[in-house]
């Protein structure tokens, strides 16, 4: 059998779904180690200001890259289903119809890009007099990858929706890092804002060409008569249109905060929230390989209304997050001031100490929100998370702005945790509603994760001030990760879990 093919009846079983998060968290994994050392360099190549434009050009990307009115989600739920159904003729007709409108929404984003470009450089954000052209030519360039951005998120969807995510991470992973080396070659070749963006744009390009292959060798029928379907459409629409709300919304609420500190602050304060949000943001890495991985399954497990398989995911996928997010951030806020100065300076030390750990919290509730999320999509419930957003968006611009104004940076970090703390609320409250049998094992589940964590985190407190050199906090941190790692081996992970996790090491020490 060709290694392209699936089997259909062993894409769901726990051995693949433990497999594919495992590759996923690496390829993101990988990135982001990559990231944690080139954006030094990048900021030392580009400059404080330049970084911050940079870094509003990296927002634009991902805003417009899910500029899709929810078309590579509502494919990855709907060729998840025909894929458990075995229905594979009906495939390619969804595929190319998601295609055919990403296209023309991408060229929609490429209009409407080009057009503002010169608004939003010139009126909107405070940028330098000496770099306006740099940055204009930035945005125009950017504009002209929208359209294959769109269509590679539709062609990695259809890999998702399969459980390829090794195919899904060939590509990924070189991409993304590719994403964080190139700007960091200012340093050594003094490459400016422009041509930066133009080798990214060709990374995309490339990356859209090896999905389309990849999909080709997957699903053969790909290659026969290309089809539009109008049902498949109007279902992915319908589903998706509630989607596109939290897609247009969502970024919005994630990302407002540095355009804020652009125009009130400036492009330099711009830099010192984003280096440690840039850093953070990557602990989602996590809950994002994951539910990549669980949503097919919620999707999969509505349509044959498999209650149990849904609860028994949303609490573990729940517990996962919490016990290895949670390990992390309590680490991070604790050396947050020698992780800054080790990692960027002493300048960015002083000034994004307090962001850091603000943010560290935030990134530690977003992250859970996700498995709520997730599911309430994945059960064909767009609609909630989507009204959840367009509350939350004038309740956080309103402290966004005040809190800004008020605190700073600080008050940026404060906005952006107090709006996921809202969104968390919500996101959880609704699945608990829907499905109130989840009450008393989720609670019961979380109480005693987060009392544990209480303890670990007492004692990583306590060692990081009672030693005063470097080595004896090293030490004492090892040791106190290693007795955690080992009671969640002991009290918190039941059989199942245990037994496979140590099934997937075999096959992968064979």
């Amino acid at each position: 059998m060709s290694k392209f093919n699936i089997k259909t009846e062993n894409i769901t079983t726990g051995r693949v779904l433990v497999k594919n998060s495992t590759i996923s968290i690496l390829g993101m994994a990988l990135p982001l180690i990559v990231g944690i050392i080139a954006i030094p360099f990048a900021i030392k190549g580009l400059g404080k200001e330049e970084f911050g434009i940079l870094s509003i050009a990296w927002v634009i990307l991902g805003y417009f890259g899910l500029f899709d009115f929810g078309l590579s989600r509502a494919t990855i739920k709907f060729v998840s289903e025909m894929l458990r159904k075995n229905d594979i003729l009906s495939i390619p007709r969804i595929i190319w119809t998601s295609i055919f409108i990403s296209i023309i929404l991408g060229f929609i984003g490429f209009i409407i890009l080009f057009i503002i470009t010169s608004s939003l450089v010139n009126n909107i954000l405070n940028i330098p007099n000496s770099l306006i052209h740099q940055s204009e030519m930035t945005f125009y360039i950017l504009s002209l990858s929208i359209p294959f951005i769109l269509c590679s998120a539709i062609l990695r969807g259809v890999l998702e929706a399969s459980q390829r995510f090794d195919l899904v991470n060939l590509v990924v992973i070189p991409t993304s890092i590719l994403s964080f080396i190139i700007p960091s070659l200012s340093y050594l070749f003094n490459l400016n804002l422009p041509i930066i963006i133009f080798l990214i744009m060709i990374t995309r390009l490339i990356a859209l060409v090896i999905f389309l292959f990849f999909c080709f060798k997957i699903f053969p029928g790909l290659k026969g008569r290309v089809s539009f379907g109008i049902v498949e459409l109007k279902k992915m629409l319908l589903y998706g249109g509630w989607v596109s709300v939290t897609n247009i919304i969502s970024p919005l609420l994630v990302y407002m905060d540095r355009f804020f500190i652009g125009t009130f602050i400036s492009m330099a304060s711009v830099a010192y929230y984003t280096a440690p949000y840039e850093v953070l943001v990557r602990l989602r890495i996590v809950p994002s390989a994951l539910m990549r991985v669980i949503f097919p399954e919620f999707s999969a497990s509505s349509t044959i209304n498999d209650d149990l398989r849904l609860r028994n995911l949303f609490i573990r996928s729940t517990k996962y997050i919490l016990i290895i997010i949670g390990g992390m951030v309590i680490i991070l806020v604790t050396y947050a001031p020698q992780i800054l100065h080790t990692w960027l300076g002493i300048e960015f030390s002083e000034n994004s100490t307090t962001v850091f750990r603000i943010l560290a919290i935030g990134v530690l509730i977003n992250s859970l929100t996700y498995v709520p999320f997730s599911l309430l999509q994945g059960i064909g419930r767009p609609d909630l998370p989507a009204k959840f957003h367009i509350i939350e968006f004038p309740i956080y611009l309103f402290s966004l702005y005040f809190l800004i104004k008020s605190f700073g940076i600080a008050g940026a970090s404060c906005a952006w945790s107090l709006r996921i703390m809202i969104d968390a609320l919500f996101l959880f409250g609704a699945v608990i509603k829907i499905y109130p049998m989840m009450i008393e094992n989720f609670f019961k589940c979380i109480s005693y994760i987060a009392f544990w964590l209480l303890l670990y985190g007492l004692f990583v407190y306590y060692s990081s001030v009672l030693f005063s050199n470097n080595w004896g906090k090293i030490i004492s941190l090892m040791i106190i990760i290693i007795t955690f790692s080992a009671i969640v081996l002991k009290f918190i992970l039941i059989k199942e879990e245990k037994d496979l996790i140590i099934s997937v090491l075999k096959v992968r020490l064979k």
